[in-house]
């Protein structure tokens, strides 16, 4: 007999709700038995209910199965068993007591989500995590960079929920609903009154004993364009972002992990462009509407890539040109053509610092001689958001280095909402290349480069983390978590020095 070690070997499946009565009655007679008859003709039982109770199994089994299947007899332990049972019964009672059909039924559960993406950007969320495990589904929200605890929730429900705004509201997922899947999708929503559109990105994986699905919230169109001074940015910082600008053509790159403003600092630069040239911007979602800005969608879903729309807007005479992010090779290769043939071109990529967005070109799958052409990058940007100490219940504590530092409070207030933070604040770094540095490039020599950027002075995220922890505005333990290199540079006995005094350039 086959034996069942955990959910995912069964594969798609449901118990079979006209059997549930009798699953649930054989399966209260004691810890040791319980059984379930799946819609697919199996039935799934403990060995001691084989052993005891297999009279009993085969009635369940022969009233139960239906003509066109075949028995299939399977072994499980009770925990298995049970929280199939508890799925089931779940469904069973949110339909009988609502009293309503399966069209109603998902409408409910739409509306839930929609209380739910409401409850999240109440709070200032960005993500809504959702941990489905056991008999349960914890909620929380990542509000300031920080995952936040809202509760938990019937495990059924909520994967009704899921799968109810994925079959209905979801612009790319055809598929049945799996929980034992990985997948992504797309979902968007209208929320409040005046309607606003809610674009929400959907990844779903399994795991140990249930699954997770993360949802990313954007607010399309709603943005704000920020202005760089308000970004919080140093002023040579600034500066440096307004040489970048005044280039004539190379590439600008922006990186950082999800999350992290990317996007805002694009927009940000763009509002920085005289009206005298035009920008042209190809998006993934369109997240903040710039009416200085030539922005058009490109959809996946519909067969649309940057690569390829890249070569058709160069032709539309643009000053620069922008790319939401570059996630492959091909978009690559194309935004450094553009660069080639006299354009600016700006975007983002996931890399760790500055001097990292050549090695994440390089794993895209760029050759050192691609990335070595004299005056192909006009600048090169790292940044990170950074929680913002609430300054009700911050308090200080004794660092062995840096003496009394400002901490943040594990309990939080009733002004922070218990986190111990108020919104967050911005570090970065802006490299723009000089020709030598480029000699570092074509031998791919990144170490070699960071070692002679160090000896000429130049200041990282972690330089500018520094400024904000010697405010009191960060926890130094919340920026070595998120800055590279911060937390080697604070344990080191000479960081006061280094750090506190360091010539400002960003040219190497």
């Amino acid at each position: 007999m086959v034996i069942i070690e955990q959910l995912s070997d069964l594969g798609y499946s449901q118990v079979d709700l006209d059997a549930l009565e009798a699953c649930l009655a054989f399966s209260g007679k004691q810890d040791i038995y319980a059984v379930a008859m799946l819609t697919d003709g199996r039935l799934l039982a403990t060995a001691d209910s084989w052993r005891d109770q297999f009279g009993e199994l085969q009635s369940i089994c022969f009233d139960y199965l239906r003509s066109d299947m075949q028995a299939t007899w399977l072994q499980a332990t009770p925990h298995i068993i049970r929280e199939l049972l508890t799925d089931a019964d779940g469904i069973r009672r949110a339909r009988q007591t609502r009293g309503i059909e399966q069209d109603a039924n998902a409408n409910l559960a739409l509306h839930t989500l929609r209380d739910m993406v409401t409850d999240a950007l109440n709070k200032q969320a960005t993500d809504i995590h959702i941990r489905l495990a056991g008999f349960m589904a914890r909620i929380s929200y990542r509000i300031d960079g920080l995952l936040v605890l809202q509760g938990n929730r019937n495990r059924v429900f909520v994967t009704e929920v899921v799968a109810a705004a994925l079959h209905t509201h979801s612009e790319d997922h055809a598929d049945i609903f799996d929980e034992r899947q990985v997948s992504a999708a797309t979902i968007t929503i209208d929320i409040g009154t005046p309607a606003q559109t809610i674009r929400i990105r959907a990844q779903k994986s399994p795991c140990r004993d249930g699954f997770t699905m993360t949802l990313r919230l954007q607010r399309i169109g709603q943005g704000q364009v920020p202005q760089l001074s308000e970004l919080g940015l140093a002023a040579e910082r600034i500066l440096d972002l307004n040489v970048l600008l005044a280039s004539s053509n190379g590439v600008i790159l922006i990186s950082g992990p999800t999350g992290h403003g990317k996007t805002t600092t694009l927009a940000a630069l763009n509002g920085a462009v005289p009206d005298t040239r035009k920008v042209i911007s190809l998006e993934d979602p369109i997240e903040i509407i710039q009416p200085r800005v030539d922005q058009k969608y490109i959809s996946h879903h519909h067969g649309q890539h940057f690569a390829d729309m890249l070569k058709v807007v160069l032709r539309e005479d643009p000053d620069i040109v922008e790319v939401s992010e570059i996630r492959d090779r091909e978009t690559a290769e194309a935004a450094l053509s553009a660069a080639l043939t006299g354009h600016l071109v700006a975007s983002t990529i996931h890399a760790t610092d500055a001097v990292g967005v050549i090695a994440r070109l390089h794993d895209l799958g760029l050759s050192a001689l691609q990335l070595a052409q004299p005056g192909l990058f006009a600048g090169l940007i790292a940044q990170r958001l950074l929680p913002r100490l609430c300054e009700d219940c911050k308090h200080r504590e004794v660092h062995p280095v840096w003496g009394r530092l400002w901490r943040r409070s594990q309990e939080g207030c009733e002004a922070c909402q218990g986190t111990g933070i108020q919104g967050r604040v911005m570090v970065c770094e802006v490299l723009i290349p000089k020709d030598e540095s480029y000699g570092f490039i074509r031998h791919m020599d990144l170490q070699g480069w960071r070692q002679q950027l160090q000896n000429q002075g130049w200041i990282t995220m972690a330089h500018d983390a520094v400024r904000f922890i010697r405010r009191g505005q960060v926890d130094w333990q919340d920026a070595g978590e998120l800055v590279p290199g911060l937390t080697n540079a604070m344990i080191r006995k000479d960081a006061r020095n280094e750090l506190g005094a360091c010539k400002i350039t960003t040219t190497a």
